[in-house]
Order: C-alpha cells, then sequence, then structure tokens
C-alpha cells in the first residue's frame, strides 16, 4: 500500500462522513481520539460504525483512529470497529506494549466476530521515547503496513515549539522515514497545521518526499490536491520509467544484467525504482 494523503475526519460529524469517498484522498482516517470531546466518544463510535456498514467506499481506504490504552476507551472502540471492517486501524501513542495489546484485541475480535477481512494497522509514532525505540516498535507489530510521525505531541514532549521550518522534527522525520523504508511500510509526514498556506505546504512537503517520506497527513480536504501534486511521479518520470522498463526486458533478452539508458548505467535499483513508478501511477490513476 503506497498512501500519499491520509485525510483526518472527526468521528462525531455526519456529514464529514458521508462525504468522505469523493474528497480525493488516498486514505480517510475517521479520527475518535483528539476530534473527539470525551462526553461524545461513545455517539462518535457508533456513527463511526454506521459510515463503515452502510457507506460506499470506492476511491479511499477507509482507517479508524482509535484511542490511546492509556484511556478508557480503546477497547470500546475496537468492540465497535472491528466487525464493520475498516482497511486499518491508527494506533495512537505507539509503544511496544500498545501495539501487541491492540494488534492481538484485533485478531480476538475478527474471530470472534468472524471477520474474515485482514485489518492493517498503521503506528503513530508522537514521543521522544517513540523515536528513540522506533525499530523494537516496529518489530512488535504482525500487522502494520505504515509509521506516522505526530509532530505535535512529539514537539510537546521534547519541549520545544513549533515552527514554519521545522527544524525542530528534522531528526524524527529522518528517523521515521529510514524505519519505513527498512521495514517496507509507508512512511507518512506530520500534517502540515497552516491551511491557508499552500505554497509552504507544497514546499515543506517536498522536503519531506526528498528525504523519504512518501506520504503525509491532512487536516483539510483541501490540501489533498496539493499534496497529490508533489507526492505523485509527473509525465515525465512515468515515461522515464516506462522507457527504461521496456529497455530492461531488451538487455534481459540480450542476457545482460546492466545496461546503459541515456549514457547512464542503469542496474537493478533503477529497474526496482522504474517499476514502482509504474505500479504507484496504475494504482493513483495517472495512466491505465
Amino acid at each position: 500500500m503506497s498512501r500519499r494523503s491520509l485525510l483526518f475526519m472527526p468521528g462525531n460529524n455526519p456529514g464529514m462522513l458521508i462525504n468522505a469517498d469523493i474528497l480525493g484522498a488516498d486514505t480517510v482516517v475517521f479520527d475518535l481520539e483528539d476530534a473527539v470531546a470525551l462526553d461524545e466518544k461513545d455517539a462518535a463510535r457508533t456513527l463511526v460504525r454506521n459510515a463503515l456498514n452502510t457507506l460506499t467506499f470506492k476511491h479511499s481506504e477507509v482507517s479508524v483512529r482509535i484511542n490511546p490504552i492509556d484511556s478508557p476507551y480503546w477497547e470500546a472502540d475496537l468492540e465497535y470497529i472491528v466487525p464493520a471492517m475498516p482497511d486499518s486501524i491508527v494506533i495512537p501513542k505507539a509503544s511496544t506494549e500498545a501495539v501487541p495489546m491492540v494488534e492481538q484485541r484485533i485478531e480476538e475480535l475478527r474471530a470472534k466476530y468472524n471477520v474474515e477481512k485482514e485489518i492493517d494497522t498503521i503506528l503513530l509514532i508522537e514521543s521522544a521515547n517513540g523515536i528513540m525505540d522506533i525499530q523494537n516498535i516496529c518489530k512488535s507489530s504482525k500487522l502494520f503496513t505504515g509509521l506516522i510521525l505526530g509532530a505535535e505531541d512529539y514537539s510537546s514532549d521534547m519541549g520545544v515549539e513549533r515552527t514554519k521550518g521545522n527544524k525542530e522534527i528534522e531528526y524524527a522525520r529522518y528517523v521515521l522515514a529510514t524505519a519505513a523504508r527498512a521495514f517496507r511500510v509507508d512512511g507518512i509526514d506530520t500534517p502540515y497545521t497552516d491551511v491557508d498556506d499552500m505554497e509552504g505546504l507544497m514546499e515543506d512537503t517536498g522536503f519531506a518526499k526528498s528525504i523519504g517520506l512518501g506520504g503525509r497527513l491532512l487536516i483539510n480536504p483541501r490540501q489533498v490536491e496539493y499534496v497529490h501534486k508533489v507526492l505523485s511521479p509527473t509525465a515525465e518520470q512515468i515515461e522515464e520509467a516506462s522507457n527504461i522498463l521496456t529497455e530492461s526486458e531488451i538487455a534481459k533478452k540480450q542476457g545482460l544484467g546492466v545496461f546503459s539508458y541515456k549514457g547512464k548505467m542503469v542496474d537493478l535499483p533503477v529497474i526496482k525504482r522504474a517499476e514502482a513508478t509504474i505500479e504507484n501511477a496504475k494504482k493513483w490513476g495517472l495512466i491505465k
């Protein structure tokens, strides 16, 4: 799964849940945690469960962020949500304690309710300990397909203020991007919180892409188009990848392991990158 955009939607807002599938995001994340007031947790669970059971999602994967295990809500969240079969569940405050507990409960509920569909997890890393222990957190998971950086809680834990330049979260971004690549899962950047600054969003997303992060959390539907513009391959990149794969087939028939394309050596890593570009372009509807 390659996710460019994960759009947060409050679980207690029925209007947003109904329109979620037409907003263009690769993944919509129905939030039961921070976006929902304590006295609305029960209502939000019911709304999200009903949305999963009654609405058709053709364009977006559907994920649900549950409450953390140090709250009294997470088990009830799973009891409501797992039978409704979301594609994935976001585990907040991911740790070597939290991840196995949540994933075990997911599997128990799948068995209890005869849910055949597999449900992935996405791990939200949002503390200094989380960054330092990220390798062990990843190893503790059997279901995860993505890592998310939660920079607001992370910077609070670090005792630093968020700035527009994001220098204060640079180390955490590099660590998370590297871990995601090492474990072959999606590396997903923290939200860009100024929803009116599209130029800044694109510049900051470009930096995230340059260090290996392929996706971004979003907090406003208007951000989807701009993030996709940065994180999707261009028409020129798709054409280049297609040409490399064509030349690769010719070289293979000639018994060549490496070959030259436009004066540059092409070997297996370049071919794999070209294959990934074409695969993603097809998945995102950029080519047929």
